[in-house]
This record gives structure tokens, sequence and C-alpha cells, in this order.
């Protein structure tokens, strides 16, 4: 095992650390070399000076001060009306969208993938052994390079390679219109040591952790705090709170990362995700019950496969589905440890990584002289967890 090498690009325009939890796939890639690490791969990060992937090698493609630089840049690619002081003051907006800048074509991805194609030329050894994990589609360096290519945590628009893994099943059936052998699920994976369980949450707490916009459903949060006036309500997370602020017992928390995530979900009575599109994923649902905490969410999406309806929170259709759930939670009727065990079981890197390993080697078997579908190794049993 210790022969594979799997190379895993930062987010260009974050840097892997825990500053940039926020952001889910700058998330993934901070857990992603000590997860497969655990299972003897050998793990190649490429990204920004002071990042903190725990990979076994960290190539470091361009400094802080070069990201800052071409972040700003990257602002006046896509807003040339602005000018360097609003950019600045935006950038140093804790509620402004991490992701405002993911765009293949500006500065910061260009140049930094140029970067990373000159360190990937210098260490991936051959298609028999290495495997490029993209956690975003697409990085341009690989364009024309002969490497196994893997989008290892699709939970975005329009993918495009061979080789997939998708978020939820939920999200690859989106795509699927015939079977494909080489597309796979594999659930988003949490260290499970930044989401303690909770037993004592606060009274009468209810919270949302997230995107703060009409998308993730926050007008629906608005109706729901109405039938529940002693009930206080927080609105957690990036982007403009206003046009939701109209409830005396809405109150709104500025953006938190790290540690603080886990701390905020334990003290709620419930969470609640009632976005409305289909969820690749929805982490701050998964990050929520790791903490004991129940999860009132739409009954679409991913969060189908998250929750489970009755135990872990409930999956809803209506404003009264919503107001049901919630008054569960208050009345202390889901098992908070059960919640937390199960998610647990379930979204544990460690256990998440044996997916993974399973993955990999099926993908590797199709370069490595084994003759792909037909190889005689077998590595299905990584997936049994009885």
């Amino acid at each position: 095992m210790s022969n594979i090498r799997l190379h895993i690009p930062g987010v260009p325009h974050t840097i892997t650390r825990p500053e940039f939890s926020n952001c889910a796939y700058a998330g993934k890639v901070l857990r992603f070399a000590p997860m497969m690490r655990s299972r003897g791969f050998e793990v190649y990060h490429y990204g920004i000076e002071t990042s903190q992937s725990g990979a076994n090698v960290d190539i470091e493609l361009m400094t802080k001060a070069e990201l800052n630089d071409l972040r700003i840049a990257s602002y006046k690619h896509l807003h040339p009306e602005m000018n360097t002081e609003s950019i600045q003051k935006r950038m140093a907006d804790p509620t402004t969208f991490v992701g405002e800048l993911s765009n293949w074509d500006t500065p910061i991805w260009v140049e930094f993938n140029k970067r990373l194609a000159v360190a990937l030329k210098a260490n991936y050894r051959s298609t028999k052994t290495d495997i490029f994990c993209m956690p975003l589609y697409r990085y341009s360096a690989v364009d024309n390079m002969d490497i196994v290519l893997v989008e290892s945590g699709i939970g975005y628009d329009n993918p495009g390679t061979r080789f997939r893994i998708f978020e939820s099943y939920a999200w690859m059936h989106k795509y699927m219109t015939s079977g494909d052998n080489y597309w796979f699920v594999v659930p988003n994976y949490f260290n499970v040591s930044e989401w303690p369980l909770s037993l004592i949450p606060k009274v009468d707490t209810v919270g949302f952790l997230g995107r703060i916009c009409e998308r993730k459903g926050c007008y629906e949060i608005v109706e729901i705090a109405k039938k529940f006036p002693n009930v206080r309500f927080v609105l957690c997370g990036q982007g403009d709170p206003k046009p939701f602020m109209t409830q005396p017992n809405i109150v709104y928390k500025p953006p938190i990362t790290g540690t603080e995530r886990g701390e905020f979900l334990g003290t709620l009575k419930a969470a609640l995700a009632p976005s409305q599109f289909i969820e690749p994923f929805c982490g701050a649902a998964v990050e929520a019950q790791l903490c004991g905490t129940p999860v009132m969410a739409k009954d679409y999406g991913a969060t189908t496969e998250t929750i489970e309806n009755f135990k872990t929170g409930l999956r809803c259709h209506t404003l009264m589905d919503y107001c049901y759930g919630i008054q569960m939670a208050l009345d202390d009727k889901f098992d908070r440890k059960y919640i937390h065990d199960r998610a647990v079981a379930l979204y544990d890197m460690y256990n998440v990584a044996k997916r993974y390993e399973y993955v990999f080697k099926c993908i590797l078997d199709i370069h490595n002289g084994k003759n792909g579908w037909y190889s005689p190794d077998g590595h299905i049993e990584l997936l049994n967890n009885t």
C-alpha cells in the first residue's frame, strides 16, 4: 500500500488551514491527508505557505503575500468596477462568501495551476502507482498530462472526468443517465474530535449554520421563528442577514471556523437546513448530528441519506412538519447520544477512509496491469463494517 501516492491540491483561493474550514472544499482538503495516511497511502499536498495539510510532503506553490496580491487581482478581474480599497475591505469582511473567487480564469487560479503543473511533473511517478485527486473541477494544470485523475468529492455542478466520487447518491443520480462502474459515492468526512457530543444544549435555542441567503432556506426559518416566539433562532454564517432579521427572536452570529463550529452546534436544541435546492451533501447537517443535535431539513437531496426520520431529525415538507420536529427537540424526544453515535459511525474520517481506499484500488486496477473490471483482486471487503 505504501507504493500508492495520492496528490491533492489546495483550493487556490484559500489556505489549507482551520481558518478556511467554512469552505467545505477547503475543509475536505484539510482532512484528506491524515485520513488517507491512516490507510497507508502516501500523500503529497500542493498549496499556500503556512498550510497545515498533514501530508507526507507539503509543496508550497506560493507565499501568503502572493496569495493576497492575486486575490486582489482576481477581484478586479471579476469586478472591474471595484478599486483596491473596496476590494481590501471586502476581503477583510468575515461575512464575505469565501467561494466568490472560485473561478477558473481568475489570476489566482491561473497562477496556481501554472505552478502546480511544474510541481506535478516533478513528483508524479506513474499511472500505475499515482492518483491526482481534484477537490474541485477543474484544475487546468493537469490538461494534456498522462495521469490518473479522480474528482474526489463532487458536490458541485458539471463534473467532467471519467473517474468520479460524489458526495451523495442524490447528487450522483442527478448526472447519471446510464450506469458507470467507475462513478462512486463517498460521503464527506470529519475529524470527530472537533464535534464533541453535547448532552446539555442551551434551553430553547434553534440554529442555522451556513451561507445566509434565500437559497439556503433562510426565509423559511423566518416563518418557523414566527411559530415559536419564545424560542431563540440563531443565523450563523457568511452572507447578509439583514433581509431575515424581521422577528425579535432571530439573532445573527458572525461566521465561525475550526472548533468554534462544533461548540456552537452543540449548544442548539435543534438545527435547521431548509435548503431550496438539491443539497449535494449539506455538511452542517452532519456536523450538527456529530454534536448530538437533531436536524430539521427538506425531504430531498443528500439529507434524505444523512437524516434518519424521527431518530436523528425530521425530513420536512410543510411549515407544520418543521414545527413538529422542533417541538420534539424542545421536549427532548431525540436521543442525542444515538444521533452522535450514528453520525460517528457513518462520517468519521477514519471510517470513511476505507471507502476511499476501495475506490482508489478499483481505479488503479485499470492502470496497473490487473485488467480493470476483470481484475482478480477484490476490494469490496473494505466496505464491510460488520
